[in-house]
Formats: structure tokens, C-alpha cells, sequence
């Protein structure tokens, strides 16, 4: 059963940042500039960590391309070998007995805003990659995520990839979502602490197809397994520890300098 969540600040994100960015060149840029590629998706996952139910919200999808400063310092550009950084951005969102009543007794966590960055790694068909970031709002804790890819380019214009992913969440994150405090506790969810750490791991598959220099269509489908205290939390065992989820999203790239 899939649900649109009522509120998410990511089409708010990816808008106002789009709407500062002036039109952009069609080739690479050279020289002190900026290249970005802005976007949005729609993406299908568990109402919340634990869950076995879905939920379909928008995502905003924002990457550096290229940094080049005046100095000659230089951070991606050209291809995609090599070493790259971008902004990461997730949002959690809110959970509540409203949207979900198996959850009766549980407070209700407010939507949360993940800020942080990401890292790849890229040597011909094969990449690594990993971001971390700060919760704020929902929660306070720190997540994080590794991941690696086979890359297969049937044409330049199409990319698959898939590989393992594994995901990390410090003791502040796992106790907000899987956790349940003594005044929260009762004979379906006892009071509980989780430790912090690997929290799920599983496999991750997409594509990207690249429209003309600018603009591009991407999908994406994950499946994880809950570990650890996780998996064991009383909350994960009213749903699932299976975790899906899907994403179908378009970008744009702009260049910025020349």
C-alpha cells in the first residue's frame, strides 16, 4: 500500500536552488566555475525503518560536478574517473500513530533533514562511494552509507550499475527509530536501547539515460536487511525486516564560469 507523505521540504530544496542557477552551457566548463547537476525524484520506501508498508515522497537529487577555483583547485570535471565530492540531502519522514496505528504508545518523531557529503571513487566499471551526514529535527544522530558498483555502459547514452550497500547509523539515530523508551514501553513494545553501528545491509541496482548533454532520466530499486538491534527491535517485528524501496527521478546539469 503506498501513501504520499503530507509534507517534505525536497521539491522545496531542489526549486529554490534551481531557481538561482542561470541557463548553462551544453559542454564542459574549463577555467574557475561551478558544475551541478539539480533534480528531482520520486521515491518509494518503508513509512518508516522497520516498516512493511511503503510510502511514495519526492527527493531532491543534487550533485557537484565540478569545482574549479581561481587558484586552479579542482574537484571532479571531465569524466567520471576519479575521485569526486557532492552534497548529500535525505529526508526522513514524520512517523505517528496518525499514519501508522500499529504504532500506538510510540511518541510521534517529527520529519527529519539529513545534511552531509559524499565521496565516489571511480576506476573504469568499477566505483565506490560513501556519504555521511547530520541529522537535525527528527533526529540528531549521524547515518552514514558505503556502497560499491559494476558499472555497464551499453552506449553513451545508458549506464546500468548495482552492487553491495551497507548502512550505518550512530546511537542517537538507531534509539530514535528503533528504540523505545520506559515511557513508551508496554506488553507489544518493551523498553529498549540499540547500540549503534551497522544497522542494514543489502544490494542496490539503477540506471541513468543521458537525454542530451543537459538533462538525464534515472531510476533506481534497493533491497536491505535489518542486523543487528535493529532487526531485533520490537517495533521491526510489527513489520519487516526486509526494507525496498524505488526511485524515478530527471536532472539537469548546469555550468557556472567557463
Amino acid at each position: 500500500m503506498i501513501k504520499a507523505l503530507r509534507f517534505s521540504v525536497a521539491p522545496l530544496v531542489a526549486a529554490s536552488l534551481a531557481a538561482f542557477i542561470p541557463q548553462a552551457s551544453a559542454q564542459d566548463a574549463s577555467g574557475p566555475g561551478i558544475s551541478v547537476e539539480l533534480g528531482v525524484a520520486g521515491k518509494v520506501t518503508p513509512r518508516y525503518f522497520g516498516a512493511s508498508k511503503l510510502v511514495l515522497s519526492p527527493a531532491p537529487l543534487i550533485r557537484l560536478k565540478r569545482l574549479e577555483l581561481p587558484n586552479g583547485f579542482t574537484i571532479g570535471g571531465g569524466s567520471d574517473e576519479g575521485f569526486s565530492l557532492s552534497p548529500s540531502i535525505d529526508v526522513i519522514g514524520k512517523r505517528s500513530v496518525s499514519d501508522s496505528p500499529e504504532l500506538t504508545g510510540l511518541n510521534t518523531i517529527k520529519t527529519a533533514v539529513e545534511l552531509g557529503v559524499a565521496a565516489k571513487y571511480q576506476m573504469g566499471n568499477f566505483r565506490v562511494m560513501g556519504a555521511v551526514r547530520q541529522g537535525f529535527g527528527g533526529h540528531k544522530g549521524i547515518r552514514a552509507e558505503l556502497g560499491a558498483d559494476i558499472i555497464i555502459k551499453p552506449d553513451d547514452q545508458l549506464t546500468f550499475y548495482g552492487g553491495p550497500r551497507l548502512n550505518f547509523g550512530s546511537s542517537k539515530f538507531t534509539n530514535t527509530y528503533f528504540g523505545v523508551t520506559a515511557a513508551e514501553a508496554s506488553a507489544l513494545y518493551p523498553a529498549t536501547t540499540t547500540s549503534g553501528g551497522l544497522y542494514s545491509a543489502g544490494l542496490g541496482a539503477g540506471m541513468r539515460f543521458q537525454v542530451d548533454t543537459n538533462w538525464a532520466i534515472e531510476a533506481e530499486a534497493g533491497w536491505s536487511r535489518l542486523t543487528g538491534d535493529a532487526a531485533k527491535s520490537p517495533i521491526t517485528a510489527q513489520g519487516s525486516k526486509n526494507q525496498y524501496s524505488a526511485s524515478f527521478g530527471i536532472v539537469r546539469r548546469f555550468d557556472i564560469g567557463s
